[in-house]
This record gives structure tokens, sequence and C-alpha cells, in this order.
């Protein structure tokens, strides 16, 4: 009976060590490759955690968008922010603590990712968006904020365009879409 155990045990982490990315359920479950509702996707070769998109109205529809703000600098809730689930609050820091509060995948440290974390999503090929559609379904060719500001000037911060790659930056209060990770250590 151990013998079958530990071999169960090394099955299933010896699938995950050689997995890239992993299907999360909203309650924090890994899934198998081939399930069809999931939340989140774990790489484990980042050990980042992301948010995945739907196709449904609320806070992780694929169609929201948001102006971006971190308390500081940015736009809380500008002109173009529309297509936002939030009632309030239509910026990237309302979208994260909404999220947090949420406990996607039992998770409530939600951030906006580095311009390093996000480009790494990137998959350049025919398809478009640029990005491994078997796991983040749902995304837009268009940008995704990151969080950080564009060094020359404040009013900018860097996103990432999902429909050539690179970066790029946007007008904080221009509306665009989000990506949320967390660490998963």
């Amino acid at each position: 009976m151990n013998k079958i155990r530990l071999f169960l045990i090394t099955l299933c982490f010896s699938t995950l060590i050689n997995a890239k990315l992993i299907k999360v359920s909203g309650a924090g479950t890994f899934l198998a490759d081939d399930a069809q509702q999931w939340s989140c996707v774990v790489d484990d070769k980042s050990q980042l955690m992301w948010e995945v998109k739907n196709n449904t109205k609320g806070l992780q529809s694929a169609q929201n968008t948001y102006t971006w703000f971190d308390g500081d600098s940015g736009v809380e809730s500008g002109e173009y922010s529309r297509n936002c689930h939030l009632s309030k609050g239509c910026n990237t820091q309302g979208f994260i603590k909404a999220l947090s509060i949420s406990q996607l995948c039992q998770s409530s440290n939600w951030r906006l990712p580095s311009e390093s974390e996000l480009t790494a999503l990137l998959v350049y090929n025919d398809d478009n968006p640029l990005i491994n559609l078997n796991y983040f379904p749902n995304t837009q060719s268009k940008p995704y904020w990151t969080s950080a500001s564009h060094s020359h000037n404040n009013d900018v911060a860097i996103d990432v365009p999902f429909f050539y790659g690179g970066t790029k930056g946007s007008d904080k209060s221009f509306d665009s879409y989000i990506r949320a990770v967390r660490n998963v250590k």
C-alpha cells in the first residue's frame, strides 16, 4: 500500500515538475491539462500565478478595461474608463484590490505584473493574440498594463501589446486591459 501511495505521489510530482503551465480552479486546486474550466494558471518555471479572463460579465471579464492608477500617480477614474465591472474606481488599483478581496484561486496578494513578467507570456508565432490560448483564452489583441511608469514621463505607464509584442507606453488616463499576477512562493 505504501509503495502504491509513493508511486502516485511521485507520478503527480513529476508531472507538475515537467509541466510549464498548470491550470488552477477558482478554489485553488491544480487541474488536469485538459480541464475545460479554470480561473488561474501557474507557470512553474517562474513560480507565478496568472489570472485567466473569461467571456462572461464580472470581475474577470475579458472586456473590462481600466485606467492606470497606483494611489500616487495616474487617473483614478477617467473619461476613458469604460467596460469596467466596478461601479467606481475603474483603475488598476481598484481592480487589484477587488481581485484580492475575491480570493480568486484562494489568493489575496494579486498585483500588476512587471514589464518582464508580462512579456514572458508572449508567444511569437502566426497567432493573434501572441499568447498560449490553450491556457489564456479570451486574451485581447490589445495592450495590457504593467506596474511600471515610464522612466521619462510619469504620466505614461508601460503596457505590453499582445498583437505585435514588445512594450510601449500609454497615457495613464487611457483605459487598457489587465492580467493580474501573484508570486506562488
